[in-house]
């Protein structure tokens, strides 16, 4: 994601001339007037929400969107390969996934009460158990050969590869949290977590312990983005809010807050960084009224909304686009022009 340097003061940016947004008799399928973005394609599949979408370079190279859901499938696109062709694997996960992470060669996919795995070298697969309820979220620290999992159960759990036994062992489980852990961000050796009780917990990765508590927001935490010197975090509330920390251990601190919408109580479902064709860092939310609304960072200058026909329930980046999950089970993806 972009990098925001630390001297920026965020806010000051202008909303006029941005808050109507455009209806359409197509269900919001056309940018309209938002005018830094074009529909590259719909991608078709999907029986029920996609709740994760992500571009991955596979072992061999190969650029590919990976998408998965509540349909329990984890469906693979290359965008390359003509329209009907674009799908080039569709895996039965057989249960509802909620969360999917490919790192160092390995496919990760979260399920009710297991983390399922797949060497995708050698097609090997295997689960890890421990968790109760839905897994959220799943984040790698490569340096040490370990991924951290966060789940309906309140807990984040730790996994390290094994290299005799070719899989992960469970090294330890971190508990502080009285809600669902919905989100997990590492940025050198603090692992940041956000969860369904409002706070955000910062933990140091070398002792495993807990150095700092946030009650950042009234709802749950839906997203959480880390850029050079701060953290952006947006919530069910209706603001991103914009934190500075201080390493290793020290508060954050709230630098900023921006409602997404002055007038109505619009809720946030998810988030990424973006860099437009002008290379200028932008943040893209997905809001519980159907609508995306962009904003240019650090001003939170509104660069429109646009409507869409059925909630958008996931959205993440690549170079020069960015990609939707549809609660219908429409993956949409964008580039901006």
């Amino acid at each position: 994601p972009p990098s925001v340097s630390h001297s920026q003061s965020f806010g000051g940016g202008r909303s006029g001339g941005y808050n109507s947004s455009y209806r359409g008799d197509r269900g919001g399928e056309r940018s309209g007037y938002v005018n830094c973005i074009e529909k590259v394609s719909d991608l078709h599949g999907h029986k029920q929400v996609v709740r994760v979408v992500s571009l991955v370079t596979e072992p061999t190279q190969r650029q590919v969107v990976y998408s998965a859901g509540q349909d329990k499938t984890v469906r693979v696109w290359d965008l390359s390969l003509s329209r009907n062709q674009q799908c080039t694997n569709c895996v039965p996960i057989g249960d509802d996934v909620g969360s999917l992470l490919v790192a160092s060669g390995w496919l990760f996919v979260g399920v009710p009460g297991k983390i399922k795995c797949w060497n995708m070298t050698d097609n090997s697969q295997f689960d890890l158990a421990g968790h109760q309820g839905q897994v959220y979220c799943l984040a790698p620290y490569t340096e040490q050969g370990m991924v951290f999992s966060g789940a309906e159960d309140s807990s984040i759990r730790a996994w390290r590869f094994n290299q005799q036994s070719s899989t992960f062992d469970h090294v330890g489980t971190m508990q502080g949290h009285t809600g669902a852990v919905l989100q997990l961000q590492i940025i050198g050796t603090l692992l940041f977590s956000g969860s369904m009780d409002g706070t955000i917990k910062v933990w140091d990765l070398n002792t495993a312990q807990c150095v700092y508590t946030c009650n950042a927001h009234n709802m749950p935490v839906m997203g959480i983005l880390l850029w050079e010197n701060h953290l952006l975090s947006c919530s069910l509330d209706g603001t991103v809010k914009v934190w500075n920390w201080s390493a290793p251990s020290g508060p954050l601190e709230l630098a900023y807050t921006h409602n997404i919408d002055q007038n109505e109580p619009v809720g946030v479902l998810a988030m990424c960084g973006s860099l437009d064709a002008n290379q200028k860092p932008m943040l893209v939310t997905a809001c519980n009224d159907s609508t995306v609304r962009f904003f240019e960072l650090p001003t939170f200058e509104s660069k429109g909304s646009m409507k869409q026909r059925n909630d958008v329930r996931c959205v993440s980046s690549g170079p020069g686009m960015f990609y939707a999950g549809h609660s219908d089970g429409t993956v949409r993806v964008w580039k901006w022009v």
